[in-house]
C-alpha cells in the first residue's frame, strides 16, 4: 500500500512553519501555539470586515487591460488602519512612556502581541481613533465612530477568547490596558458632561484589571514632570493644597471611634501614595488597589468613604493634561455630590465646597 503523502499547509502560522510541523490553522491562535504558549502569527490574516465596493451603473466592475484590479475603495480601510496602527504606537504611546523600559513595552512588545491577536489589534486601533478624535475636532465624529467600531470588535473578540481559553496571558493583559484607557477617555472626548455613578465607574475600572493588576502597576507610569513645559501653576498649587487637606483628613480618621477606622487608614495610605507621586505617578491605579470592605462602606453611604472617593476625583483631575483623563475627575466629583445636594452633613460642607471649586464645578 503506497504511503500517504503529507499535505502541506501553505496558510499555517509562522511558528509552525519554522518548526516544520503541520498547523491546524485555528484562528487567532493555532492549537500548537496554545500548547506551547507562543504568540501565533499568520502571514496572511483572514478577512475581518466586509467593505462595500462601488460599481459603475452597468453593475460590472471596471478592469484595465483585461485584468481586474482591486477597487480603490477596498484599499482605504487598510490605509486608515495603517495610520491608526502607526499613531497608537508612535504617538499615543508617548502618553504612557516614562523611560526606556516603557518605550520598549509600548513600541516593541505590544505591537508584536497585537499582530498576533485580532482583539488586541482592535483595542489598539480603538484607542488610536479616540486619540485622533481629541486631536482633530473637525473630524471627531468620524474618529469616534471608528473608535466605537473597533472597541466593540475588541470586546467581542476578547469575550470569545475568554470563553474558550485563559491562555495567551500577555494578549489578555495588553487588551485590558487598551480597554481601561478607552473607558476612561471616551466620555471626556465624546463631550458627555453628565455626572457618573462613582461606584459603578470604580467597579468598572477594577473589573477590567482585576486579573492583571500586579503587572499593570509595574508597567503603567505617568509622564515625566519635565515632559510638559510649562506645568500649569494652578495644578501645582492644587496638588500642594490637596496633600495638605489629605493630611488633615488623616488626623480626623485617627480620632474616629468606630469599627471602620482601620479600613479608612489603609485606604487613606493608598490614596496619599497615589496623589503624592503626581506628576510622575498618578491616581488611575487606586481603584484596583483598594479593598472590598471600603467599597462596601461607599455602598452603605458612609460619609468618610464618600470624602475619600472625592479625593480620588481630585487625583484624576490632576491628570487632566493627559488626553485620556480629561474631565474624568470632574465627572466623578459631580456624580458623587449632585445626588446629595442639600444632604451634606455640616462637618463636611466646607470640604465639599472646596472640592467643587477645585474641579471647576
Amino acid at each position: 500500500m503506497p504511503r500517504r503523502c503529507h499535505t502541506k499547509s501553505r496558510k499555517g502560522c509562522i511558528q509552525c512553519k519554522e518548526r516544520h510541523v503541520k498547523c491546524d490553522e485555528q484562528r487567532p491562535t493555532c492549537s500548537l501555539c496554545i500548547k506551547r504558549e507562543l504568540t501565533c502569527i499568520y502571514v496572511t490574516p483572514p478577512p475581518r470586515r466586509k467593505h462595500p465596493v462601488d460599481l459603475p451603473e452597468d453593475g460590472k466592475a471596471k478592469s484595465t487591460s483585461g485584468t481586474s484590479s482591486p477597487p480603490p475603495v477596498s484599499r482605504l480601510p487598510r490605509l486608515e488602519e495603517m495610520r491608526l496602527f502607526h499613531h497608537v504606537f508612535m504617538v499615543t504611546s508617548l502618553s504612557f512612556v516614562k523611560d526606556e523600559v516603557d518605550r520598549e513595552f509600548w513600541q516593541s512588545v505590544v505591537p508584536r502581541i497585537a499582530t498576533g491577536h485580532d482583539y488586541v489589534m482592535d483595542g489598539s486601533l480603538a484607542v488610536a481613533a479616540l486619540h485622533l478624535a481629541s486631536l482633530e475636532p473637525d473630524h471627531s465624529s468620524h474618529w469616534l465612530e471608528t473608535a466605537l467600531t473597533y472597541q466593540n470588535s475588541a470586546i467581542t473578540g476578547l469575550s470569545q477568547h475568554l470563553a474558550t481559553s485563559k491562555q495567551n496571558y500577555e494578549a489578555l493583559f495588553s487588551c485590558s490596558i487598551f480597554n481601561l484607557i478607552f473607558v476612561t477617555a471616551y466620555p471626556g472626548i465624546y463631550g458627555d458632561g453628565n455626572p457618573v455613578d462613582p461606584l459603578s465607574e470604580i467597579l468598572t475600572m477594577r473589573s477590567f484589571l482585576s486579573g492583571t493588576a500586579f503587572l499593570f502597576l509595574q508597567i503603567y507610569h505617568g509622564e515625566e514632570r519635565t515632559a510638559i513645559d510649562p506645568w500649569d501653576p494652578k495644578m501645582i498649587e492644587l496638588h500642594k493644597t490637596t496633600l495638605e487637606k489629605l493630611h488633615s483628613l488623616r488626623i480626623t480618621i485617627d480620632t474616629l471611634q468606630n469599627p471602620h477606622q482601620e479600613i479608612y487608614r489603609s485606604t487613606h495610605d493608598l490614596l496619599l501614595k497615589a496623589i503624592e507621586g503626581w506628576p510622575t505617578e498618578d491616581s488611575i491605579s487606586w481603584p484596583i488597589e483598594i479593598g472590598d470592605p471600603f467599597l462596601d462602606l461607599v455602598k452603605q453611604g458612609h460619609w468618610m468613604a464618600r470624602i475619600m472617593l472625592l479625593f480620588h476625583g481630585l487625583g484624576m483631575h490632576l491628570m487632566s493634561r493627559k488626553w485620556f483623563a480629561r474631565g474624568s475627575g470632574r465627572r466623578l466629583v459631580l456624580g458623587i455630590l449632585q445626588p446629595l445636594e442639600g444632604k451634606i452633613p455640616p462637618e463636611w460642607v466646607d470640604m465639599t465646597r472646596w472640592i467643587r471649586e477645585a474641579v471647576d464645578i
